[in-house]
């Protein structure tokens, strides 16, 4: 269960929080981000690809978006389809054509040599990486298997944190060969709290991710706010792991809470009643949301290993911060990494 803080903080953080746009040029940057062609992920493409000038009543307006001019803007999609209609909207909206290049490049998490195939693609084929969002996920009600694992489980966790160490190196290369600060944004989620953390706690005998994909005992109602706990937790323990810098300049990782925000995340579940009525009073727009995701892959070296909500460093919840739950998330990472070096050896050294 969530302490009285951690609630107290959602309710807050959700009604009077505020979220705002860095001001900064990103002419000449590469940024990529995974799911971008709907949601979070398309709503933030929109900020970083070009910059508009406003008026300072305009800036009143949400609809007016100050946008950044990043040169280049990769959109990781399942559906090279739907990422094409994605960049289509983009250029309509935002008329970067002539300041942003944006390509779809094709990566499934639902499959590990998708997501190999692609860190190996970032790796030779741009000739710098600024910033990596990793915004896909899923939200699934009914069991369904994926690689062996629950399917969110493969999604959200294993597939996400195999991209993210993968293509470290890429970031890291980009610091030193440019002197600048790169980043590598994990997106996370308030809801981790609400996480039914005793599911974790799985005999020695038994792997945790082997355990939460038995189809007899699979808790789906509440597995997505678990995936995310699982994605906080295997972001304290990548922190600890990631190679040091070895200049001024560093790959900056950090991870983000984007809000409740109203997008096609929870299509696949039913909202009741009463959760329908709580979002209407406290929701976010994805717009809103989203703002959240280019704060954080824009922000400075003090944000490195740190949670960030509402575009500001923030605790954890009271379970990410105790004991139990350090010890929990360092066998989830143990374990995790010990699948990543089954499927990518050359991706497990990375964090050895």
């Amino acid at each position: 269960m969530p302490s009285a803080s951690d609630v107290y903080r959602m309710l807050s953080g959700q009604a009077f929080g505020q979220t705002h746009l860095p001001t900064v040029d990103l002419s000449g940057k590469t940024f990529v981000i995974t799911g971008g062609n709907t949601g979070l992920g398309l709503d933030a493409a929109k900020h970083l690809s070009v910059t508009i000038q406003l008026s300072s009543s305009a800036r009143a307006n949400h609809l007016h978006r100050a946008r950044l001019k990043a040169s280049t803007l990769i959109l990781g999609c399942r559906s090279i389809q739907k990422g094409e209609a994605a960049i289509s909207a983009i250029l309509c909206e935002t008329h970067c054509a002539s300041h942003t290049t944006i390509e779809v490049w094709e990566v499934d998490l639902d499959h590990y040599d998708s997501v190999v195939a692609f860190s190996r693609r970032v790796r030779s084929q741009l000739s710098r990486l600024d910033g990596f969002i990793a915004n896909a996920g899923i939200e699934l009600t009914k069991f369904e298997l994926s690689e062996c694992l629950e399917r969110t489980l493969t999604i959200n966790l294993v597939s996400t944190y195999l991209l993210a160490i993968a293509i470290l190196p890429k970031l890291q290369d980009t610091a030193v060969a440019n002197t600048v600060d790169t980043r590598l944004t994990i997106v996370g989620s308030i809801i981790h709290v609400f996480a039914p953390v005793a599911q974790l706690d799985v005999g020695q005998d038994q792997a945790i991710l082997t355990s939460l994909s038995d189809p007899k005992t699979a808790d789906m109602e509440q597995r997505y706010n678990l995936s995310k706990l699982m994605v906080h937790q295997m972001f304290v323990e990548l922190v600890k792991h990631a190679p040091a810098s070895t200049g001024k300049h560093r790959a900056i990782i950090n991870l983000v809470n984007p809000g409740w925000c109203g997008t096609e995340l929870s299509r696949n579940k039913e909202a009741a009643a009463f959760e329908r009525a709580a979002f209407s009073m406290i929701g976010w727009t994805s717009e809103k949301g989203s703002r959240t995701l280019v704060h954080a892959v824009t922000s400075g070296p003090e944000s490195h290993g740190c949670y960030l909500s509402q575009c500001q460093i923030t605790p954890q919840g009271s379970y990410m911060r105790g004991e139990h739950g350090g010890k929990v998330g360092k066998r989830l990472w143990e374990e995790t990494i010990r699948r990543i070096r089954q499927i990518d050896p050359e991706t497990a050294e990375y964090v050895s």
